[in-house]
């Protein structure tokens, strides 16, 4: 059954011309399962940071002015989903704006962007990673990496990736999820965790058993795959599906669109062909 209830959704993300990622992934994604996809820029590039150059326009001194002209205008939101930050202030505001906006039922969802394969990004000092580390916990769902979710949980990525081929693996991840749950009672999605040659998205709640999915293994990593994965996940859970049917959505959808793109010669930094399954996307 198609979805009727329109639901508004404030995405707070850089808009990045090439790269298929961030604002361009979510309103996509948002917009075809129904909801309406509000975007609140957090920076202007000509593709992603993952090419060898790009250019930048940095938005934090607008920002502000959205939450300023959407109270004016009376707008309201049933969700509040942010991503990519280039600074500390940026962090602020949207805090800020979380505490003017959220409601009751607001969903609010954090995909705390903050690095990848054991790192964080060059950009990213400890103290913004601290802020965004704050950020995450006033959020109802978080969508971490695995190297997000070592810097959340302050584990060393190191010694948890020495157990990757041992059947402890998924095990200690869960440990360390159960245990910051304790003190968040949120829920968290792990995106990314490889072993056993393939790929798997962990669902963590308090009190309910930690379930892995797991998809197909391809490539090195694609630009983008994390902001759809976060993107169907508050699309889903708006239309009313509880977070393992929407990592289970999100890990079909993104598994079709990669074995699609990967049928020619690609670059990883273009993203993934995912327009050709946005319609798979269309119905609860």
């Amino acid at each position: 059954m198609g979805v009727t209830n329109i639901k508004r959704v404030a995405v707070i993300n850089d808009l990045s011309g090439f790269g298929k990622c961030s604002l361009t992934a979510a309103i996509s994604v948002l917009s075809v399962m129904g909801h309406e996809a509000c975007p609140m820029p957090t920076a202007v590039l000509t593709n992603q940071t993952g090419y060898k150059d790009f250019f930048s326009v940095d938005m934090t001194d607008t920002l502000p002015n959205y939450a300023r002209m959407w109270q004016m205008l009376g707008k309201s939101f049933d969700s509040i989903y942010s991503g990519f930050v280039s600074s500390e202030r940026q962090i602020e505001i949207i805090s800020d704006f979380i505490d003017k906006f959220r409601k009751s039922d607001t969903l609010v969802l954090v995909d705390p962007v903050m690095g990848d394969n054991g790192k964080s990004y060059a950009t990213y000092t400890k103290s913004i990673c601290d802020r965004m580390c704050n950020l995450a916990k006033s959020a109802d769902i978080i969508t971490p990496n695995l190297t997000e979710f070592c810097i959340i949980t302050e584990t060393d990525y190191a010694y948890l990736n020495s157990f990757e081929q041992s059947d402890l693996y998924l095990e200690k991840i869960s440990d360390i999820a159960m245990s910051y749950l304790k003190k968040t009672g949120q829920q968290i999605v792990v995106t990314g965790i490889n072993t056993d040659n393939k790929l798997y998205n962990g669902v963590f709640s308090k009190d309910k058993q930690p379930i892995f999915i797991s998809s197909a293994q391809y490539g090195n990593g694609f630009s983008g795959t994390g902001d759809l994965m976060a993107s169907v996940i508050c699309g889903s859970v708006l239309n009313g599906l509880d977070l393992v049917q929407a990592v289970k959505k999100a890990s079909v959808f993104i598994e079709n669109s990669v074995v699609d793109t990967i049928q020619n010669p690609y670059d990883r930094n273009d993203g993934i062909n995912f327009e050709k399954y946005l319609h798979t996307l269309a119905n609860i």
